[in-house]
């Protein structure tokens, strides 16, 4: 055991001196073991509306032996805050896998500098191939700003993400993962992930038609987008068009649905849950400019700002100079999902970070329409035809119109009492015999059923009173 831990602290020690490595490593933002849109940050502590993430990890894949693995972290540029990172070998699931004895850590990690690679350098004793799980945990922050990590909406089939023991799909964090030997020229840098059952959704549903309330905007008054940082015009098609300047730190406008389009959220009222995907028809005039992803912070009826840990990645296609659909996904963001369903949220609207890098060239973008669907599915095969949409609305119930109320009637004339005549007298008739009881039918099953609506018709009139 002493020789164990004689062990560690050397591997410790090592660690801390390969910190200026890992410095140098910052130059690289993009992380070479990630899709190349990370640019969400994940903010752990104080976490959205207070809600703090506790675990934040990545299950990876190395096909090789590795030097150095981390995930570059953010403190919200004052270098200020702590983080413990845990590598564990993977096992099954992840129940199982948190039993086993780590591999490397817990680190404390504190003060560490503001997107720094945070993680473990094994350039001694280099780790060897297989499936691993590196953990975030007991975010800690005395100025209050925050610390977390940067993370993309789309799946990086290397990694799969754990926010607090739940799988999350559709999201990877932004990582470095190195090898001792370089790879060869076009070999994938992961390799076989395990099966792991998708967790089921408690929000969306199966419609494929967008939300009869939806925001058109070849017919909206374009006048309403004026904004400081980025500039809005109109296209000869109606559509909006918007342009990012070169330089410009931070894209963002805030769309909120009732200052823009003839929207009453609370009496409307987009649901978040049923409606928690929000498409937007764009073009980008410019694909060969590739200014990186956007950035939504959601606004609903209980997040009425801006909100660390409320935002998730606008995914743009440059590939196309055509129309796409960008379908904005909120639904692998925890807090987003905890809160649109336990405050019974609506939409309200969205912070519209058309990108959220500093562009080195103008960013130009059309806008068509922005709608609201139940599943990303049916927002990508969505053919803009809204009229069905419009057909989709209930019908409101008729208000019935008052009418006159009737003029009053004489009343009727009396007429005389007759006079009261002697009852007529007959004979009574013969007895006659009961007949046999021959089990359930005949005139006894009658009686009986007799007997029971009665005791309805008792209790359908105790029910009046």
């Amino acid at each position: 055991m002493k020789k164990f831990l004689a062990i560690l602290t050397v591997l410790a020690i090592i660690f801390t001196m390969s910190m200026v490595s890992f410095a140098a490593l910052q130059e690289n933002v993009v992380g070479n073991y990630c899709t190349s849109d990370t640019g969400t940050p994940v903010q752990m502590f104080p976490g959205a509306a207070n809600t703090p993430i506790e675990t934040l990890g990545a299950v990876f894949s190395a096909v090789a032996e590795f030097k150095a693995v981390g995930i570059i972290c953010p403190s919200w540029s004052d270098n200020v805050g702590n983080l413990t990172v845990t590598l564990y070998k993977w096992d099954k699931d992840y129940e199982t896998t948190l039993k086993g004895t780590p591999v490397a850590g817990p680190e404390v990690f504190e003060d560490y500098e503001d997107n720094s690679f945070v993680g473990f350098d094994f350039e001694a004793s280099p780790m060897a191939a297989g499936v691993y799980y590196i953990q975030l945990s007991d975010a800690e922050d005395d100025a209050g700003t925050g610390v977390g990590c940067w993370s993309g909406t789309t799946v990086y089939p290397g990694q799969y993400v754990f926010v607090d023991g739940e799988y999350l799909p559709k999201m990877n964090l932004r990582m470095q993962l190195d090898y001792v030997t370089e790879l060869a020229e076009g070999a994938l840098p992961y390799g076989e992930m395990p099966t792991l059952e998708k967790p089921k959704s408690d929000l969306g549903g199966e419609g494929t038609l967008p939300h009869y309330i939806y925001f058109d905007l070849t017919k909206e008054d374009k006048s309403v987008f004026i904004d400081g940082s980025v500039t809005f015009g109109e296209n000869e098609d109606g559509t909006l068009h918007v342009t990012v300047p070169a330089g410009t730190v931070d894209s963002m406008y805030d769309l909120q649905f009732a200052s823009h389009f003839d929207y009453d959220p609370f009496d409307d009222g987009i649901s978040c849950a049923d409606y928690p995907y929000i498409a937007m028809r764009i073009r980008i005039t410019d694909p060969s400019i590739k200014n990186g992803p956007g950035e939504a912070f959601m606004y609903t009826s209980s997040i009425g700002g801006a909100t660390p840990g409320y935002s998730t990645a606008i995914p743009y296609d440059y590939s196309t100079g055509d129309w796409q659909t960008v379908v904005i996904d909120p639904t692998a963001n925890k807090v987003f999902k905890e809160n649109a369903i336990d405050n019974e949220d609506v939409w309200t609207g969205f912070r519209f970070d058309v990108l959220n890098a500093t562009p080195s060239e103008d960013g130009d973008f059309d806008i068509a329409w922005i709608a609201f669907f139940q599943n990303e599915d049916a927002a990508m095969a969505f053919d803009g035809d809204f009229s069905k949409a419009d057909e989709s609305k209930p019908t409101p119930k008729p208000t019935p119109e008052p009418t006159d109320t009737p003029a009053p009637t004489e009343p009727p004339v009396e007429t005389e009492v007759p006079e009261v005549t002697e009852a007529p007298t007959t004979e009574e008739p013969a007895a006659t015999k009961a007949p046999e009881n021959k089990g359930c039918g005949g005139i006894v099953g009658g009686a009986v059923a007799v007997a029971v609506a009665a005791l309805g018709a008792a209790l359908v009139i105790r029910k009046k009173h």
